[in-house]
């Protein structure tokens, strides 16, 4: 995007040089959604979740959703589809991909992905910025998913049923929608604070900084099932000089095993079944809601 430049009237008087500049902050006053703007959380999204996964047992999922397209066929919708991380793992592997997501700044980040493509991988995946609980497109699909939680994000009861309704009207008859949540683990969510107030680090893939990230603060809502968390990432160099500091905050509504069965099934869905993990593990009460389900 071309930036406008404002001209500047030179003065006679000498100046004093700049001073270097100091840390970027936000401060509390200004701590923004997660993932709502460029930053700190968006730029290290792909290095701290590929750490993450493979530290939560979840790594698998990409070979999952691939293993599912292959048995329900294309086109499929991704919901939070963010950076684009199962999106292009599924172009590549030749279907057709609409990724979604409300967010511009990570919608940036997946579109960064296209110059490394092939044209025809390129070719098959759209990115469209909307509402995941709202939005209309000019296609129906086989396959839906929500991976890696992106369907907590909705977070009162009437936006998870409105993305469900949603999103059967974009399904084709007999089309699959699969779900990734935790199962909430009440002695974590009870607790005093977040259970695990920092986070490590991770090395910033175009600086090559320590990103170091820690959980402020936490704030449960017991009756609406929502959790709220501060989230500061503070970006350093080598010798220990703060360059960025900034704060988000994350919100998520957790979900019962009985109460997400209940939500597909007044949504016109038919439970195909419910796995723990993405090796198609059994229930197991606190570890993971993977949901595939048919719409009727």
């Amino acid at each position: 995007m071309p930036r406008s430049s404002t001209s500047v009237r030179r003065s006679s008087c000498p100046r004093r040089p700049p001073e270097p500049p100091g840390p970027t902050r936000l401060s509390a006053s200004t701590t923004r959604p997660f993932y709502a703007s460029p930053g700190l959380n968006t730029e290290t999204y792909d290095v701290r979740t590929a750490h993450d996964l493979v530290a939560q047992g979840l790594d698998r999922d990409v070979a999952f959703y691939i293993e599912e397209a292959k048995r329900t066929g294309g086109p499929v919708l991704e919901l939070g589809g963010g950076t684009g991380r199962v999106s292009w793992a599924l172009a590549e592997a030749g279907f057709d991909v609409v990724l979604l997501d409300l967010s511009e700044a990570m919608i940036e980040r997946a579109e960064a992905k296209r110059s490394a493509e092939p044209g025809a991988v390129s070719a098959r995946l759209r990115t469209v910025r909307a509402d995941m609980s709202d939005y209309a497109l000019d296609r129906r699909f086989q396959l839906a998913i929500a991976p890696f939680r992106a369907f907590m994000t909705l977070v009162t009861a009437e936006d998870q049923r409105r993305c469900l309704d949603t999103t059967r009207r974009h399904l084709e008859s007999g089309g699959r929608l699969i779900l990734h949540l935790f199962d909430p683990r009440l002695d974590l969510l009870v607790g005093e604070g977040p259970p695990n107030p920092d986070r490590g680090s991770v090395r910033h893939p175009v600086t090559g900084n320590d990103v170091r990230i820690a959980v402020l603060s936490r704030s449960v809502d017991l009756l609406r099932q929502v959790f709220e968390e501060r989230w500061r990432f503070a970006e350093s160099t080598a010798e220990g000089h703060l360059v960025r500091e900034e704060e988000e905050v994350l919100r998520l509504r957790w979900t019962y095993r009985y109460e997400m069965r209940h939500l597909l099934e007044l949504t016109g869905f038919e439970v195909e079944a419910e796995f723990s993990s993405f090796d198609r593990s059994p229930s197991v009460y606190g570890r993971e809601q993977i949901w595939v389900s048919r719409a009727l």
